[in-house]
């Protein structure tokens, strides 16, 4: 009875784990939480993460390209740049309407704070980057 008992709660324990792994969170902390992974993969120069975080339609009015060649020009671009910090700071707003996302930060680069308004889409499930704005 203990050792079914034990076995029970490993299994809720690891069911918990699982669901907060795949991002089990609400809309809210999804989209920001995709915010703060723009700003790491910008800080990184990280092509591959960068480029999943953006929509496929961003992807190509960065590039000029279409699909695959559009990620990998995507990956390049960000590949290149020289690395810089970017550090959300706080977010002051999160508005969510049916599949948008609409996130207001501050971020600090070089010193400085600014104010940013990141559109989001989700795009197979996730919250992406569909536009920028100040």
């Amino acid at each position: 009875m203990r050792r079914s008992r034990t076995l029970g709660i490993a299994a809720c324990g690891l069911a918990a784990l699982a669901l907060g792994a795949c991002g089990g969170g609400s809309d809210k902390e999804d989209a920001e939480g995709t915010v703060k992974d723009i700003a790491k993969a910008t800080s990184d120069a990280n092509g591959e993460e960068f480029c999943g975080l953006i929509t496929k339609q961003l992807r190509e009015q960065l590039t000029g390209s279409k699909g695959d060649k559009a990620k990998d020009a995507c990956e390049k671009l960000i590949d290149s740049q020289k690395s810089r910090k970017v550090e959300v700071t706080k977010i002051t707003k999160t508005e969510l309407k049916g599949d948008k996302a609409t996130v207001t930060a501050e971020l600090k680069s070089q010193g400085q704070k600014r104010p940013q308004v990141f559109e989001l889409t989700k795009e197979d499930g996730k919250y992406r980057l569909a536009s920028a704005n100040q």
